[in-house]
């Protein structure tokens, strides 16, 4: 402990003829104080620690009475203190999340509506985005949002869809690639449509550049197809199903079986998005979904098509159908997990009935019901998501040099996932969000979006 004590404390301290327990305070160093961190570094949990970050990075981590008891002793040190000190007592830290399949829209015009979007995303301490199709602008909203000028989480952006409308054929698909790779996107969108001469094109021309593709998988192409050519997400558990012959009936376990060696041998990931899922089957009741709280933070035009294009819950063989989808559907994610497959946390938000941020929580607790564990969850939605960008960026993770983003939890989230809705304050690359101001942040949307009807 003594050696792990000094290493740390060589980041923070200097030598000099000073007196014993001097202090310099550095304006750019926050800390948050005497919290609980889950690093999601394997399984570390540790108690009574500090986190610093700087320049919209994690500086250090330190046991919090250790250091102020060396810098009090030693007569030589000094001793950086922060200008901004969260107090963390008796609360929980944890590394941001990602959402893994969410959406950005047009970002030609930077409004006030796409301002709140991209806050209701940051106020459930979601600080990573995968956009999942690509649209004008939003190149540069990710490097306003890179500099400040915007707040928002960090994106990751995929191209334009490849689907049945937008590719005619295997070469056109190919110069879609192209164009794709030289625009700057980071990975292809596929939608269904395509044929297999269009994909295998496709897929062929991606891995000749090295971009990355994911989304949904091509009834031509099917799930093994899909995987064999290194498609590197699968989006919504689609063409699991299929391959395990249980759309509308009980799944086969040998065959779900080939498809979890299928995904292990592949290295590929899947984002379930059980709880849209769901929805789109017709599964819930629609008083239950028109109650859900955070609908208030959408306009009164979201309201109205969500109402609009939802019909209701689904009934007599369609509701059985439904419910053995959504069954299958649990089933599949986990053996991927139990297995160790690649599962990354989404949600699809903005989508039928899911609000940006908190459709996220209300996925996670799907997962839950899916027989997944919190530690599990969480780290869909944190070092796995990092383990996949790791040639874009360090996150995910509470360990020095990721970046500083962060949820300050009042419950623990491993002890039931729910308690990743006790947030009392978010950093976002380093910039700190405390709960009172997120909550006048969100009683402010919801203001802006007063009026109108649900109907």
């Amino acid at each position: 402990m003594k050696r792990f004590v000094a290493i740390i404390f060589l980041l923070f301290i200097s030598v000099s003829k000073a007196f014993a327990g001097t202090f310099v305070v550095d304006d750019a160093l926050t800390e948050i104080e005497n919290v609980t961190i889950i690093t999601m570094d394997g399984n570390q949990i540790s108690r009574d620690m500090t986190v610093s970050a700087r320049d919209g990075k994690i500086y250090a981590l330190y046991n919090t009475a250790e250091f102020k008891s060396f810098c009090e002793s030693d007569e030589k040190a000094i001793c950086l203190k922060a200008a901004t000190v969260i107090d963390g007592t008796g609360k929980y830290l944890i590394p941001g999340l990602a959402e893994m399949h969410g959406h950005i829209p047009n970002a030609t015009d930077i409004d006030q509506n796409l301002e709140d979007l991209l806050f209701l995303y940051v106020s459930q301490g979601v600080t990573t985005v995968r956009g999942m199709l690509g649209a004008p602008g939003q190149f540069e909203l990710r490097d306003k949002i890179n500099s400040g000028e915007v707040l928002g989480p960090t994106l990751y952006l995929g191209g334009p869809s490849f689907n049945g409308n937008s590719v005619s054929s295997p070469n056109q698909a190919r110069r879609m690639v192209r164009g794709q790779v030289e625009e700057g996107w980071d990975f292809l969108k596929i939608h269904p449509g395509m044929t297999l001469a269009e994909y295998d094109a496709m897929a062929d021309e991606a891995a000749r550049l090295g971009i990355p593709w994911g989304g949904h998988v091509p009834e031509d192409v099917g799930l093994a197809r899909a995987l064999e050519a290194g498609q590197r997400t699968i989006d919504h558990l689609d063409g699991f199903d299929i391959f395990v012959n249980g759309v509308t009936k009980p799944l086969d376990q040998g065959r779900l079986d080939q498809a979890v060696e299928l995904m292990l041998t592949a290295g590929a990931y899947v984002v379930p998005t059980n709880h849209l899922w769901e929805t789109l089957l017709g599964l819930p009741e629609k008083d239950d979904l028109e109650a859900m709280d955070e609908l208030k933070y959408l306009t009164p035009a979201a309201r109205r098509q969500n109402r609009s294009r939802y019909s209701g819950q689904s009934t007599g063989r369609d509701l059985v159908e439904a419910r053995h989808n959504a069954a299958n559907r649990r089933q599949i994610l986990k053996s991927l997990s139990g297995a160790g497959a690649g599962i990354l946390l989404g949600s699809d938000a903005p989508q039928l009935y899911s609000v940006p941020g908190f459709s996220l929580v209300r996925e996670m607790e799907a997962m839950a019901e899916a027989g997944l564990t919190p530690e599990a969850i969480l780290r869909s939605g944190t070092a796995t998501a990092g383990e996949f960008f790791s040639n874009k960026d360090k996150f995910g993770m509470i360990a020095p040099g990721h970046r500083a983003d962060l949820i300050l939890l009042d419950a623990n989230p491993l002890e039931n996932i729910s308690n990743m809705r006790s947030i009392a304050g978010v950093m976002v690359r380093g910039i700190w969000l405390s709960r009172a101001e997120i909550e006048a942040r969100l009683s402010g949307i919801e203001e802006r979006n007063k009026g109108g009807s649900f109907f």
